[in-house]
């Protein structure tokens, strides 16, 4: 029987093509884009195989159910991989927090919805939250401007400004302690978070963005702004993954 390893090396192996939402999942597990390796995978097949030389179990029927339910018996050991692998990363990795899944109407109330998904990402996965960054959008001379400008600024800018969203503010939000968001006060300063990913509509029809901002005691909380107001300056910045800048 060949080990994990030799079956690698033996040109019997095949590299899977990776899907683009594949990569997407990887790279929004850590800040990481570095991600497990044929070789690595067979070391962890090694260890399988191992298990199942000193396992007792009868030759044929292991056999049948190897080679006809093997590929689901993967998924379930690759799912439960993932799980501790992320675990691992939120415990190991300064700032990495789990995203959560966001629904208007049971986080603010009946007649709310989302009028706008402006960050694509998938739902779920982990928030580096040691990327984000304050930008406030503004031109030279300008103080403030029409949330609507900031929008099509945003929107100009593309996925090279990588916009907070309702995910991402339940995470910060809802963390024990808020202790990402204190930590991104005493590092970097920042007191305010617009999260520009997604905008909702409220029950009198007004498109409107959700905010975090810092108290005076140090705890945070969230409020919603129209897009439509005149007033969106350096004080109230857009929260951003990752800048073009």
């Amino acid at each position: 029987m060949l080990s994990g390893y030799d079956y690698y090396n033996s040109g019997l192996w095949q590299e899977p093509q990776t899907k683009k939402e594949d990569v997407a999942v990887e790279n929004s597990m850590s800040p990481s884009k570095k991600v497990l390796s044929a070789g690595q995978a067979g070391k962890f097949a090694d260890v399988i195989i191992a298990r199942l030389e000193k396992s007792d179990l009868a030759h044929k029927p292991t056999q049948w159910v190897l080679e006809n339910e093997g590929s689901s018996i993967a998924e379930v050991i690759e799912a439960e991989i993932r799980r501790r692998v992320e675990a691992r990363i939120r415990a190991t990795e300064p700032h990495i927090l789990q995203r959560k899944a966001f629904d208007p109407k049971k986080f603010i109330g009946k007649g709310w919805s989302v009028d706008e998904q402006v960050s694509h990402r998938p739902s779920g996965g982990n928030l580096d939250a040691g990327q984000i960054t304050p930008k406030d959008y503004l031109k030279s001379g300008e103080t403030f401007i029409n949330g609507e400008e900031r929008l099509k600024r945003i929107r100009a800018a593309g996925e090279e400004d990588l916009q907070l969203d309702g995910e991402d503010c339940l995470a910060l939000y809802e963390e024990e302690g808020q202790l990402t968001l204190r930590w991104l006060h005493d590092t970097r300063g920042i007191t305010w978070l617009s999260c520009w990913g997604i905008i909702l509509r409220d029950p009198d029809g007004d498109r409107v963005v959700l905010d975090l901002i810092r108290r005076g005691d140090g705890s945070w909380h969230w409020r919603y702004v129209c897009v439509d107001d005149d007033n969106w300056g350096a004080t109230d910045p857009s929260g951003v993954l990752a800048s073009s800048n």
